[in-house]
């Protein structure tokens, strides 16, 4: 009984822990006067323009925070385009351009023309809640703070198929991860790229632009993970990383709409997190130095390696049959009951907030349990290639070309 009590321990400890902190949060309270403000902020898109109708609404949540500026990057064939599209619309932006699409030097190209002290990331397809940015700079009250995040979750279609949902409840689970290590211990494994605020001064360097260009897998440059090589170059350089845990912080954002988008991005998001993870656990050791439990032994580099859950789980039950080798069939029974209860509720227990604010969802529930399963195939796989450092569901060399965008403009209207 103890090899199954120690192997249950290993699952399922992070997650007892977890939940009984994400419980207790509480949100960074806003000051009066606040130290910073909308004024305060520049935030930098980077593009591929591939979707013009959702760029503008992203704008539009964007300016309702009034930021001080707005800086868009894309390719250089579509700048003049899209700065005039930007401003059809009504929206006061800079547009610049890059040769090739490429996330890393898109933000880089932006960065030496921020001038505010907090540099706001933010991809093109998430949209902020009103007065976002005065929740979210709250976090900067704390001198020692670098960098900061918000709340995040996928825009549920009215009537949400699968993939849909199936993203909802990635995000839904990852959020959940994110603010119990943050809380525990300042930990995270990455500050997600949707939306981040970052102090100008750290990442307006000529030391994070070699640092950031020059992020490699074994001696390959890779063109995914910038995130985690952002998250990582913090950490590094000793600031800490806050999660804003208001729910007005809350920002939306949009997954692939199809089985092979969706797929493939879980790809790219699967394999960003191993390479991102074995980069810090190779290059740096503020992971095990700094925070035991978050970014050190247990919950983050440790918990990585609890792949693939049907493996972790089938063993769970063949320890508990060994276990119970001399027991009575009735017994054996409610054991193994309770242990596949369990198992299921730790699979669901994330989603819970989402399934009270949507009942309906809940039929998605048999999809949800399924795909738990699969995405440890999915982990396994990218883990075994490495290697492959593209992004999955974009083709970049089409959106570079020049586009055109009259339908676009009819449909934003």
């Amino acid at each position: 009984m103890s090899l199954f009590w120690t192997l249950f321990a290993f699952r399922y400890l992070r997650t007892i822990v977890g939940v009984s902190v994400y419980t207790t949060i509480k949100p960074k309270p806003i000051q009066n006067p606040p130290t910073y403000s909308g004024k305060d902020v520049t935030v930098v898109i980077p593009t591929t323009f591939k979707c013009p109708p959702e760029l503008i609404e992203c704008l539009r949540s964007i300016t309702a925070s009034s930021p001080f500026e707005i800086l868009i990057v894309t390719s250089n064939a579509n700048v003049e385009i899209l700065s005039s599209y930007a401003h059809e619309k009504g929206f006061t932006v800079t547009v610049l351009g890059v040769e090739k699409l490429n996330k890393r030097e898109q933000i880089l190209k932006a960065l030496p023309n921020v001038a505010t002290p907090i540099t706001v990331l933010a991809d093109d397809d998430v949209f902020w809640p009103v007065k976002f940015l005065d929740t979210l700079l709250a976090v900067f009250e704390d001198p020692k703070c670098g960098a900061g995040g918000p709340l995040q979750r996928v825009k549920r279609n009215t009537n949400p198929d699968v993939w849909n949902f199936l993203g909802i409840g990635y995000l839904e689970r990852r959020v959940f991860n994110n603010l119990a290590t943050n809380a525990i211990d300042g930990s995270i494994s990455t500050l997600s790229g949707r939306t981040a605020a970052y102090r100008t001064e750290i990442i307006q360097t000529e030391e994070f632009a070699t640092y950031f260009l020059n992020d490699n897998w074994n001696g390959r440059k890779v063109h995914i993970g910038d995130d985690k090589c952002l998250t990582r170059y913090v950490y590094n350089h000793g600031w800490n990383i806050v999660i804003q845990p208001d729910p007005r912080s809350t920002i939306e954002t949009t997954v692939e709409p199809d089985m092979k988008g969706y797929l493939n991005q879980c790809m790219r998001w699967a394999r960003g997190h191993w390479q991102g993870n074995i980069a810090v656990m190779k290059t740096t050791d503020y992971w095990y130095k700094r925070h035991i439990w978050g970014r050190g032994l247990y919950y983050i580099y440790i918990g990585q390696f609890q792949t693939p859950a049907l493996l972790v789980d089938g063993l769970l039950f063949y320890t508990l049959s060994y276990a119970l080798s001399n027991a009575s069939w009735h017994t054996a029974c409610l054991a193994y009951a309770a242990l596949g209860s369990w198992i299921i509720f730790t699979k669901l227990v994330k989603l819970i907030p989402h399934f009270w604010k949507y009942p309906s969802d809940m039929k998605f529930i048999p999809h949800s349990i399924a795909f738990s399963y699969f995405h440890g195939i999915i982990n396994l796989y990218s883990l075994w290639t490495l290697g492959a450092a593209g992004w999955g569901s974009q083709n970049l060399s089409e959106l570079e070309k020049k586009r055109d965008i009259t339908a676009s403009k009819n449909a934003a209207q």
